[in-house]
């Protein structure tokens, strides 16, 4: 997957979606904190900003990006944030006004079961540079960790939060690979339901439970994991090596098909024409 050359406002990165439903207390954010010092690891970065749900203003004038400096370590923000709460929304970053960022965490974790089981999320973005089987060995730990519902990881659209991102939305439509917090991962409706396929995915026994066995010679791996959940990825050997974008689309494709049955209708997101909307929604098709 190549670069987006010389520009500072967006990128593509890998990236993580996860979708949790936890029922949270001092224990279990404690976990989280574990997730993300994890994470930090297998990236080799930090993060130096931040934009709280609560206790940051909006973005304004003085702070057009609403991110702010990091002082006194992570971990204080994170802690100011949940401690005590045990839900929030907290943004953690290395963005800057002259380069797009290369760690970034949105968390939102909630206790409110009304509409969906798996109520809150984590999304990560980090370096491509990072091993495909470094995610997943990422993926398994998160699941004994937390009450992984359902996980998604593969290529994303880092949008500079310094800048307007409706132009790098617009350009999905022509890069099929690549996946944003803006389209496929915004909102989630159903927890019988995925958005896409996409390289790695961890799947619940209530997702999996509709789906008949993989077609043969499809290069779709399935491997159980803890909780009676299964990992999915159509990565190649051991290692998890990628292999060129036609032979990915293809096997996209078939899991596209595999998936029929619990792929959810996406709504179209504001950014999008409808023609360029209806372009994006047959990717895989």
């Amino acid at each position: 997957m190549e670069a987006l050359e010389n520009n500072v406002k967006y990128d593509i990165r890998k990236g993580i979606i996860l979708y949790l439903s936890d029922w949270f207390t001092p224990e279990k954010v404690a976990a989280v904190e574990e997730v993300l010092s994890r994470f930090l690891a297998m990236t080799g970065e930090t993060f130096t900003k931040k934009r709280s749900g609560t206790l940051d203003a909006y973005p304004g004038r003085s702070c057009p990006s609403g991110f702010r400096n990091i002082r006194g370590g992570w971990q204080k923000i994170f802690h100011r944030e949940f401690d005590g709460e045990f839900e929030g929304v907290l943004t953690l970053s290395n963005c800057d006004s002259e380069h797009v960022q290369t760690v970034h965490c949105f968390l939102a974790l909630s206790n409110c079961k009304r509409w969906v089981t798996a109520s809150s999320k984590i999304y990560f973005q980090f370096s491509r540079s990072v091993p495909w089987m470094d995610v997943l060995d990422f993926l398994v730990y998160v699941n004994q960790m937390l009450e992984v519902q359902y996980a998604s990881a593969g290529y994303e659209m880092a949008t500079n939060p310094f800048y307007f991102s409706a132009p790098a939305i617009r350009l999905l439509r022509d890069l099929p690979l690549v996946n944003s917090y803006n389209t496929e991962w915004y909102f989630r409706k159903y927890d019988h339901s995925i958005q896409c396929p996409n390289m790695i995915q961890i799947l619940s026994r209530e997702l999996t439970s509709p789906l008949s066995s993989p077609p043969k010679d499809s290069n779709i791996t399935v491997l159980s994991i803890e909780g009676g959940k299964q990992a999915v990825h159509i990565l190649d050997g051991e290692l998890l090596e990628e292999p060129s974008a036609e032979e990915l689309l293809a096997r996209l494709h078939t899991l596209n098909i595999w998936f029929q049955p619990i792929l959810l209708q996406q709504e179209k997101p504001m950014y999008f024409k409808p023609d360029a909307w209806e372009i994006r929604c047959r990717r895989f098709h």
